[in-house]
Parts: structure tokens; C-alpha cells; sequence
């Protein structure tokens, strides 16, 4: 409705990540009649409680008409005309007690070299993630719930100036500038809660080169 033509879900797109879970999430999808070319997606913590292979499997079964634009292996681009979306995994498969994440160095490694690709130096470049880039105040709530490799993400974005991080996982809108460069990173509430009616899908658009928040409307 609200005229949008590409869409991102970050993570956590299941309870615990079982397979009838992901079959479920699928037929949500499928009822959507949104073109799987036209979705992003990527895992967060609780879609790999199950299994560390649990995302790969969905990929290759239920989610397989969307897994073209889904993060699986790190260095993934998918070209959307002016933006391109850099998506990547951050989860590790750990107790349901914890619900960290990881910036694995293949990924890092992988962001850094896309992100100093001469290609892309002029496209709006969007990083889609379920962990926030940023570290909690607190340490072990860091530990508990945050991402590892902050520092390693937060240095990218500090040193590329187009470059813009969607992500889950907060539960709540996050808009935060990093450095000069004018870097953003944009988090939205989750849909699945009951937040009494109130707008809780972000939209956004490309200006001058980079990704801009234009405001939310309803889940459904």
C-alpha cells in the first residue's frame, strides 16, 4: 500500500528455527504474493537455536525461491537499481539462554572488500543484518545479547560514507549517525508484537546516493 518495491525482514524469523517453523514462515511468504526476487532476508538468533545448520537447510528447502537474495555466503551483493544490499549472517548456534551474535572474520573480510569495491562507489550501499552494529553499554549484557566484532563494523562505517546497516534484533526504531562520513543505522520494532495498533514497518528511500528513513506505516 504503501508503494514499496523492495523488502528486508532481519532475522528472527522463527521461534527456534525448526523445519516446520521455516515451512510456516514460507507459507506467510508464498500468501504475500510479494515476487521473491523483490525480498531480502537474513537469520537472526532465534532462527538458530535448533541447529547451526538450521538457515542453510531452509534455504535449500522451504525458502529456496528466495535464497537469491538471501544471506548465506559472506561477500553476497544483490543489485536493486540505484542501492546495493549487502546481506550477511551474524548468528551462531548456541543455548537458548544467549541471543549474541557474531561478525565472523570471512564476513568482515568480506564487507571490507565490498565496501572498497571501485564498482560500488557511487550506489547507495545498504548492509541488512539482525544484530545492531553497535556495542550495549553494559558487558555482560554485551556478552549476552550483543554483537562480537562491533569494533570491526563500526570502523567501516566510520571510514564509508554511502554506506547504511538495517537491522533487527532491539525490537524498537534505532536511528544512529557514525562520524562525518554521515553513516546510518536504522533498526524497527518487531512486527510480531502488539504494540496497540501503532505503525511498525520502516520505509525508506534512496536521496542523493543514500538510504533515508521517510517514516513507518502498519504491519498489516
Amino acid at each position: 500500500r504503501a508503494g514499496a518495491d523492495h523488502f528486508v525482514i532481519s532475522g528472527d524469523l522463527t521461534e527456534v528455527g525448526t523445519p516446520d517453523q521455516f515451512e510456516a514462515f514460507a507459507e506467510e511468504l508464498s500468501a504475500s504474493e510479494i515476487d521473491p526476487e523483490s525480498i531480502t532476508l537474513v537469520p537472526g538468533n532465534h532462527d538458530a537455536y535448533t541447529s547451526g545448520e538450521a538457515w542453510k537447510r531452509a534455504l535449500e528447502g522451504p525458502l529456496r525461491p528466495y535464497a537469491s537474495g538471501a544471506a548465506l555466503e559472506p561477500g553476497r551483493v544483490i543489485e536493486r537499481g540505484d542501492i546495493v544490499l549487502l546481506p550477511i549472517d551474524v548468528t551462531c548456534f548456541q543455548s537458548i539462554a544467549r541471543s549474541a551474535g557474531e561478525l565472523s572474520p570471512a564476513n568482515g573480510d568480506a564487507l571490507e572488500h565490498r565496501l572498497s569495491d571501485p564498482a560500488l562507489e557511487k550506489r547507495a550501499i545498504v548492509v541488512v543484518q539482525h544484530h545492531q552494529p553497535f556495542a550495549h553499554a553494559r558487558g555482560a549484557w554485551q556478552w549476552i545479547d550483543g554483537l562480537r566484532g562491533t569494533a570491526r563494523i563500526m570502523d567501516l562505517l566510520a571510514r564509508h560514507s554511502r554506506v547504511s546497516v538495517l537491522h533487527g534484533h532491539m525490537h524498537k526504531v534505532v536511528d544512529r549517525i557514525v562520524g562525518l562520513g554521515m553513516s546510518r543505522i536504522f533498526g524497527a520494532p518487531a512486527i510480531v508484537e502488539d504494540n496497540e495498533g501503532e505503525p511498525r514497518v520502516r520505509l525508506y528511500e534512496v536521496r542523493d546516493g543514500a538510504l533515508e528513513s521517510i517514516g513507518m506505516c502498519p504491519a498489516a
